[in-house]
């Protein structure tokens, strides 16, 4: 028998224990919070108790959200990851015995190879958005100025992005304060990941010293992309704008705000680094996350080989 009053106390108290005591966002909170109503309503109409399910009712959950939900294989295996935090903090305080997903088996997620910019591509990006010959001119002419200052903040952004492989979220809620300067140079950036993780990131020299110029004589308490209101461009703008760049320069490519930050990795792992460089520098918390980018060098490696 399913005791909602019971279940809906325990997520509560559990996620109270996320926000404030793990220090994870609202964001993530809301995510806990939606896998495990989805979860509860499943178990009401399987008529199960909450806490007594053992790994063979996680298994027909998994089945029961593919099969009738249509949901990725990627998204149930989040959810189900959600269910083990939950059911291990329950452990921890004696509501349940046992975690019932510890021993589930997992749908096997197929390996995608991430998406990201070719050398030649990025380049041709990079010129896209530093070209001022596209920005359109109405019958008054009186946006131009403005157009220009939206392209030439989107430059900065998005060069951000391939020059540091900053998370869109991390890198519009940035401050000036944030931007290490030293002699008009942008030397690094300091951000707060997941998990409210600080990390520092370099930027190299020559983006360095175009990031500066542009952030030179601002307030240090300003957000680093803000609009003219004052307010930073939101991530929806960000992506939107993007694609619009993608398609002026003619590459045809499905490439998120994420998939510059996949070519910010591919170059770094080009260029040498290891993968507990990379994994740093990408802030991931584990170094198995980065594992994806060590598949596209052997992927690279293989085709180079099979030219031979």
């Amino acid at each position: 028998m399913f005791d909602g009053e019971l279940f809906d106390e325990a997520r509560r108290e559990f996620l109270s224990h996320l926000r404030y005591a793990k220090g994870h966002s609202p964001t993530t909170c809301y995510n806990y919070n939606s896998d495990l109503g989805i979860w509860g309503q499943w178990l009401i109409e399987a008529d199960k108790d909450w806490q007594a399910v053992r790994y063979p009712d996680v298994e027909q959950f998994s089945a029961w959200l593919m099969r009738e939900r249509g949901v990725k294989t990627s998204i149930v295996n989040r959810r189900l990851s959600a269910l083990s935090t939950f059911y291990r903090w329950l452990v921890r305080n004696g509501v349940v015995a046992s975690d019932p997903v510890a021993l589930a088996e997992k749908p096997k997620r197929p390996l995608r190879m991430p998406v990201w910019l070719e050398r030649e591509e990025q380049a041709q990006f990079e010129a896209t958005l530093r070209s001022r010959r596209d920005i359109p001119i109405n019958i008054f002419g009186d946006n131009f100025p403005r157009m220009t200052e939206t392209r030439r903040r989107y430059e900065m952004l998005f060069g951000l992005l391939l020059n540091s492989g900053l998370r869109i979220s991390e890198a519009l809620g940035l401050k000036i304060a944030d931007v290490r300067l030293v002699d008009g140079f942008a030397k690094s950036v300091q951000v707060i990941g997941k998990g409210n993780k600080e990390r520092l990131v370099p930027l190299p020299a020559n983006f360095g010293s175009t990031f500066g110029f542009w952030l030179k004589d601002r307030n240090r308490t300003e957000a680093v992309f803000a609009k003219v209101d004052g307010q930073p461009v939101s991530a929806q703008a960000a992506r939107s704008y993007l694609r619009r760049m993608l398609q002026v320069a003619g590459i045809d490519k499905k490439v998120s705000p994420h998939k510059l930050r996949h070519t910010y990795a591919t170059n770094l792992l080009n260029a040498g680094a290891e993968r507990v460089d990379i994994q740093a520098l990408l802030g991931h918390e584990s170094v198995a996350t980065t594992q994806i980018y060590t598949n596209v060098g052997q992927e690279r490696m293989e085709q180079v080989v099979a030219r031979l």
